[in-house]
């Protein structure tokens, strides 16, 4: 029997499954940590944060297995939407934590480029607008506000790519996540708009210049992270993509006329489309699948899931407590409570702007 990993970088915790070819799962691991948060609505990582996370999960998830790592025959990385990607210095060692996606500090470089250069022209070439979510925006308030950071920045890189980097050594961006860092992406020729860049000050070289589909192999396990994995030299690692875009795929909307939506850390609720959409505000960028012709249009909650790990973490530490020493999952025991209260929780209400609002507004 064959068998294939898949590995998932989210906002507050690592996932890796194992799973044989006909689609049964076998095994899988989670290794959780918490978002930065240094300021009000500022959301940040240190990388190798994930980077230990995913080695981990990787690892676990293969001893738990008890397969014999040569019938593993390849891996896949996705992962967040990582803002403006990891500043890495020539070197490729991190520069600042990378801003997340949650993170809302760009809201004076989002009022400069649509000064600068207009909502109009912004929407023709990248089919996005302007706000603190993109990556790009997120890139200019590092620019604006840490000067001497700026200056030691030679790369931009996706959290999952930057993982992929450490296991096999190579630099690539897949199409879902060059996309998704919005204004600086050309959605009609699926490339760096170097017209935009110029306008933004923000050189192309940052930018990964290899852009691959999230199916391509993006490289091969170094022997030194096949050692630290308990994986063979060698071994297949695709490109993968955002992590709500590959749970679309994992639900099977691979053609468009499907609306889904993808709940974890956030909410992305979605549909797929081979023309462009116009007039509606939401976020697009290239599908994970058939990424030259589909594209995957989105608004989103930024607080979803987040919201119940806070609840755990506020209101139920002892649940989280026992299950940490052994007992059942706290999450599961919170589920069982809650299935005594009635429809409605006595009218009880809570709104998901935990860290601001993306849609619908």
């Amino acid at each position: 029997m064959n068998y294939l990993m898949g590995t998932d970088i989210g906002t507050s915790g690592t996932k890796t499954i194992l799973m044989d070819t006909n689609g049964k799962l076998i095994a899988q691991d989670l290794q959780e940590y918490d978002v930065l948060t240094p300021q009000p609505l500022w959301a940040e990582q240190w990388p190798d944060v994930w980077l230990e996370a995913a080695k981990k999960s990787i690892r676990n998830t293969v001893e738990k297995s008890r397969v014999a790592p040569k019938d593993i025959k390849g891996i896949c990385i996705s992962g967040l939407y990582g803002g403006s990607g990891i500043p890495l210095d020539r070197n490729r060692k991190p520069v600042r934590p990378c801003l997340i996606w949650m993170d809302r500090r760009a809201g004076e470089e989002t009022k400069w480029v649509l000064d600068r250069i207009g909502e109009e022209k912004l929407k023709k070439i990248t089919q996005n607008g302007a706000d603190p979510y993109y990556g790009f925006t997120k890139i200019l308030w590092i620019k604006h506000h840490e000067p001497e950071n700026w200056k030691k920045i030679d790369l931009f890189l996706p959290p999952n790519d930057y993982v992929i980097y450490h296991l096999t050594g190579e630099i690539v961006i897949d199409y879902s996540s060059a996309g998704n860092i919005g204004g600086i992406f050309d959605m009609n020729a699926r490339t760096w708009s170097q017209e935009l860049l110029d306008e933004m000050g923000i050189p192309a070289q940052m930018m990964p210049q290899k852009i691959v589909e999230s199916s391509e192999i993006a490289g091969t396990l170094t022997g030194k992270a096949a050692q630290e994995l308990g994986l063979w030299k060698g071994m297949p690692v695709c490109a993968g993509g955002i992590d709500c875009g590959a749970a679309n795929i994992g639900l099977g909307v691979l053609e468009p006329g499907v609306y889904a939506a993808a709940i974890g850390t956030s909410m992305c609720a979605a549909f797929i489309s081979d023309q462009p959409v116009q007039g509606e505000d939401l976020i697009v960028w290239p599908y994970l699948y058939r990424a030259k012709e589909l594209s995957y249009y989105f608004g989103g909650a930024s607080t979803a899931g987040a919201i119940v790990k806070w609840f755990r973490n506020t209101f139920a530490q002892m649940e989280y407590e026992q299950e940490k020493a052994g007992g059942p999952n706290a999450y599961q025991v919170l589920d069982k409570q809650a299935e005594t209260i009635p429809a409605g929780s006595g009218g009880l209400l809570v709104l998901p702007y935990f860290m601001g609002e993306r849609s619908p507004l």
